[in-house]
């Protein structure tokens, strides 16, 4: 495996993430992350989360777009991006430390596997890997459809209003009645916060709720920031 992505490139990438790329894929920055992924040899082996964000050649390609933000924080909404497309997974080991893998059809069944362990046991990351449960984002496109700029402005609104459980349970709830859009959802959340999520009882205790989530203001601005997702 190469040490950054300068030292060399994995030529292997497989065909079927060349061709999500290309049909899913809007942003290139999305792109340098999944090819990053791929050329520190994310196909085989988990690639450490910190070693691509830091690499520098990554880091040099982030700044292409002239965009006067922080390329770390840019950096980070890409990543997320691809593991809410499933173009990238997320795993976490015993010490909290996140690997990455590309999402091919054999890795994203090895991850799905509770508990991993590398043969080769003089790997930096030999012992047991899970698949890191998927952000809001990720559980957005899994049931709903896809993440625009503008369904992720909306979803991050919503993260910053109300609990994250809530946004989960309103997706939950408009799949269960084949109601796949965003509009749906968003009523949902509104009526539980004016009229609790389950019965009278429930009601007075939805502001509360509301309440003790505005630490989550500005929790999710590391994702998404308003304005600053790129056009299509």
């Amino acid at each position: 495996m190469p040490s950054d992505i300068a030292g060399g490139f994995d030529s292997s990438i497989p065909a079927q993430i060349l061709a999500r790329l290309i049909r899913d894929v809007w942003n290139p920055l999305d792109v340098k992350i999944v090819l990053g992924v791929a050329t520190l040899g994310g196909t085989r082996e988990p690639v450490a989360e910190e070693h691509l964000l830091a690499d520098a050649t990554l880091n040099h390609g982030a700044r292409a777009d002239g965009s006067d933000r922080p390329v770390g924080e840019r950096l980070n909404e890409a990543l997320e991006r691809v593991v809410a497309r499933g173009m990238v997974l997320r795993l976490v080991d015993e010490a909290n430390v996140h690997w990455l893998l590309l999402g091919t059809d054999e890795n994203q069944h090895l991850a799905r596997v509770p508990e991993r362990v590398h043969p080769e046991q003089s790997t930096p990351w030999k012992g047991t890997l899970v698949l890191e449960r998927p952000t809001i984002f990720g559980i957005y496109e899994q049931n709903v459809g896809l993440v625009t700029p503008i369904i992720a402005d909306r979803l991050v609104d919503a993260l910053e209003r109300y609990p994250e459980e809530w946004v989960e349970s309103a997706i939950a709830e408009a799949v269960s009645y084949n109601r796949r859009n965003w509009r749906y959802i968003e009523r949902i959340l509104e009526n539980w916060a004016t009229e609790g999520r389950n019965d009278e009882a429930d009601r007075g205790s939805a502001q509360r709720d509301l309440n003790r989530e505005k630490h989550l203001r500005g929790k999710y601005s590391h994702i998404f920031r308003r304005g600053g997702l790129p056009d299509l």
